[in-house]
């Protein structure tokens, strides 16, 4: 997602945001197609930073952009690369310090006048150097010779050459990545789409230890008067605790179980509650349905926890239940399209 953000800021030459990061980012001493300042903290900084990452897969950003001519109304001459395999103040940089208008557009120094270029300059001085000159004469005889290369009355086109269609597309970027023999994690979390986002994310979280609970919270030297779990009074209050160990995670658990009529469910850490749905003896449907019931429920009790947190309410295990049911089965009717799923099947939990 980072990386598409190069790829707006080639293309999208007037928009208002990009002129306010060349205004806030540009340096005259350094010229770059892609400035930065690494003295500004900030999103643009993670933004740039994002090409040394990917340049150790293999994945170059700047040769990953090529523009057809057009016009010239929407191709920089000098800072992005149209007639070559790189910009020309890459290749010429001589004769690029020796431009009067370095940002210029190609419309600014080619006219065509029938089949023929005229080119236009505008220099610094009256005269240039002798290797100015040299370089001059490299750069009109590569545009003269390249092939293919013809400037008409249509809109400049930008390609994206890691995808057939030409356009940008996050996923061109991750299936290049794909190629790249990295190291994987063994076991990726797994989400469901018959719940929203926000369901997954707090399980994704807790999984990696990143909700805020009383012991994440301290380890992350925030001040913490209390670790103990609000919902037992017993224990230090981690994600794995509060949402496996805790009584009263466990009570919501077996009545879980109950519901679903499945074995009594004995879980270690929340990676065992996370994969129950694959080691039940269910049919496909139904392990989906589980999966997504499960994480509702961890949902839920976090939900719970906050209340009684930051709201002074007690646990209450039926209302926690009746939550779980009610939100897993209206989520799980409309983003399954199941619509002869009926209240009363789904009080049984027949799928």
């Amino acid at each position: 997602m980072l990386a598409k953000w190069w790829w707006r800021f080639k293309t999208e030459k007037d928009g208002l945001w990009r002129r306010v990061v060349w205004a806030i980012h540009h340096n005259s001493r350094g010229w770059k197609d892609i400035p930065t300042k690494v003295s500004i903290p900030g999103p643009w900084k993670s933004i740039t930073s994002i090409r040394s990452i990917l340049l150790q897969a293999g994945l170059d950003l700047e040769k990953a952009t090529s523009a057809e001519l057009g016009n010239g109304k929407n191709i920089c001459f000098w800072l992005d690369c149209w007639a070559g395999n790189e910009p020309f103040y890459v290749m010429f940089p001589e004769l690029f310090r020796a431009e009067k208008h370095k940002g210029c557009l190609v419309q600014d120094r080619l006219v065509t006048n029938g089949p023929n270029l005229i080119f236009s300059w505008a220099w610094l001085t009256p005269e240039l150097g002798d290797i100015e000159a040299d370089q001059l004469n490299q750069v009109v005889g590569l545009i003269c010779g390249s092939s293919g290369l013809n400037m008409s009355s249509g809109m400049d086109r930008w390609q994206w050459t890691l995808d057939g269609g030409g356009s940008f597309s996050v996923a061109s970027i991750k299936k290049t990545l794909s190629s790249v023999n990295r190291v994987r994690p063994g076991k990726a979390f797994e989400w469901n789409n018959w719940v929203p986002k926000k369901v997954g994310i707090v399980a994704w979280r807790a999984e990696m230890e990143r909700l805020p609970t009383r012991c994440a919270l301290a380890a992350r030297s925030i001040p913490v008067n209390d670790r103990t779990c609000i919902m037992c009074g017993s224990y230090d209050e981690s994600s794995e605790h509060l949402l496996v160990s805790c009584q009263f995670a466990q009570m919501v658990w077996q009545n879980i179980a109950l519901w679903c009529s499945i074995p009594p469910i004995i879980a270690f850490d929340l990676k065992d509650m996370l994969t129950l749905h694959e080691v039940c003896t269910v049919s496909g449907k139904k392990k989906k349905v589980l999966h997504a019931v499960i994480l509702v429920a961890i949902w839920s009790i976090w939900k719970s926890r906050n209340e009684a947190v930051f709201q002074q309410k007690s646990p209450n295990m039926t209302k926690t239940l009746d939550e779980i049911k009610a939100m897993a089965y209206l989520w799980v009717k409309n983003r399954s399209r199941s619509m002869t799923l009926t209240w009363e099947d789904w009080s049984k939990f027949k799928i």
